[in-house]
């Protein structure tokens, strides 16, 4: 039987994580939003598997917001390991799970086996303020370097991401416009999502043969995940993505 799970990344840790609503062996006890609610995380260093879905999902919560994710999976024999990320914070711009994700996807072959593992590094700017960073890597399982250690599928440019623009108003004073930079990564995933969609009608037109005995059985992200009925907006607004 497939087993299908579902993480999520700490913005504030570095790490992936699953999460369950019960205290679980291994699992960490959370508190988050201003009336201290609870959760229990289990964080990972890495996981692995086919790349196989990319996918944009929308959730209409009990009251009926609307959510939406940006999702991604890799099969490992029966494990179905998906990550699902917030697409816009509060400000609605990409969140930076968006941005690391979608950096590390830029380059990565579809259908290849990987494994992914989530860093948090600093950086001092030019100004000498210390910044952090959220980083995805993305490495080959089966194509290794010079040091043994696999590939990686590298990130998108500083340089070539769009800047926030600078405006500056006599009422309002100085406001930055994100919008070159919300265009820019909204491109970088119908791009990888055209990748995606190229590689299963690729796969369509193959010969069927035989599949191997200990095969995953293939299905659609709808299919392999069960979709949450019970959603309360306030548990993702004030979830603990950090």
């Amino acid at each position: 039987m497939p087993n299908y799970n579902n993480y999520s990344i700490s913005n504030g840790k570095g790490k992936l994580y699953l999460k369950s609503p019960e205290p679980k062996e291994g699992y960490e006890k959370v508190t988050y939003g201003t009336d201290n609610k609870i959760t229990y995380h289990k964080y990972v260093n890495q996981i692995q598997g086919e790349l196989k879905y990319f996918d944009q999902k929308e959730v209409q919560t009990k009251d009926g917001k609307k959510l939406q994710f940006l999702e991604v999976t890799f099969i490992d024999g029966e494990d179905y390991n998906k990550v699902s990320v917030p697409l816009k914070n509060s400000k609605s711009n990409f969140t930076d799970e968006v941005k690391a994700l979608t950096s590390a996807l830029n380059s990565a072959e579809v259908g290849q086996k990987f494994t992914m593992s989530v860093v948090k590094t600093k950086t001092t700017g030019k100004n000498g303020k210390e910044y952090e960073n959220l980083n995805v890597y993305l490495n080959y399982v089966d194509r290794l370097g010079e040091n043994g250690k696999g590939l990686s599928t590298g990130f998108i440019p500083f340089e070539a991401i769009p800047k926030p623009e600078k405006e500056e108003d006599e009422d309002l004073g100085i406001t930055w416009d994100w919008k070159p930079v919300n265009k820019f990564y909204a491109q970088k995933i119908k791009e990888i999502q055209a990748k995606f969609q190229n590689n299963t009608t690729e796969t369509a037109s193959k010969p069927v043969t035989e599949a191997p005995k200990n095969s995953a059985p293939t299905a659609s992200p709808a299919d392999a995940f069960e979709p949450a009925t019970n959603l309360k907006s306030e548990d993702y607004t004030d979830l603990p993505f950090k």
